[in-house]
């Protein structure tokens, strides 16, 4: 019973299998016609859009190793290896990578299983 219930009061740990960071490890949620058909505004479709491409390539750094701070280079280099289908990268795009990559190294729970 003790045992349960300590089990019950520890911390969740989200485990991510770690890969090397090479182009396509990271899967992309649908686009946003695929997510929201076309209720979506513009705006919205972009910002969908741009944040889905940039949490998979937080994602990819992090797995890999890659730590903030990153100059643009770095991080356009990184879009362009995933081969996102129409990715460009923008300083939008690049702050919302630097953004989800920086609540990655922030958050004590997500660890990178080896």
């Amino acid at each position: 019973m003790l045992r349960t219930l300590l089990r019950a009061l520890r911390p969740a740990r989200l485990r991510i299998p770690a890969r090397r960071f090479t182009a396509g490890i990271a899967a992309l949620p649908p686009t946003a016609r695929e997510a929201f058909g076309t209720d979506a505004t513009a705006p919205e479709a972009i910002a969908y859009n741009r944040s889905r491409v940039a949490t998979a390539t937080a994602v990819a750094l992090y797995r890999s190793g890659h730590l903030l701070p990153m100059p643009d280079d770095h991080l356009d280099d990184a879009v362009r290896a995933l081969d996102f289908p129409y990715s460009a990268p923008s300083p939008e795009t690049r702050a919302a990578i630097r953004a989800a990559l920086a609540v990655l190294e922030a958050d004590y729970t997500v660890t990178v299983a080896h």
